[in-house]
């Protein structure tokens, strides 16, 4: 069953191909999922000190939302087997995960990027 899920959504990323939005280079993308307490606790971390920040959530469980998580993992080379929430892109880094190690990661690539601007 979960080989058939996959072959699915590899299908679809390849399918979808021309639909991806265009990468912005100073939003950060959060690929997470209910439940998850990582996320969670990396979201709650980012609002408190990169709330200012471009950073869009990606749901994997809502629409296209997990094959551009695929993609981004064959672009990292991650290896599906190895694949977990949350995965927050970066630019050209990502972190996966969360805990004091992530968080410090997050925090040394975050200074590549720029606040929004206030309206």
């Amino acid at each position: 069953m979960k080989k058939l899920f996959l072959s699915l959504m590899i299908g679809l990323t390849v399918a979808l191909g021309g639909c991806e939005e265009k990468a912005n280079t100073n939003r950060i993308y959060v690929f997470s999922q209910p439940g998850c307490q990582h996320c969670t606790h990396a979201k709650n971390y980012m609002d408190r000190y990169y709330k200012d920040y471009d950073i869009k959530e990606m749901n994997i469980r809502e629409g296209s939302n997990m094959s551009y998580m695929l993609r981004y993992a064959r672009r990292y080379k991650i290896p599906e087997a190895n694949l977990g929430t949350p995965l927050i892109i970066m630019g050209n880094n990502y972190v996966m995960g969360w805990g004091t190690e992530q968080m410090h990661e997050f925090n040394r690539y975050a200074k590549d990027f720029k606040p929004k601007k206030k309206q």
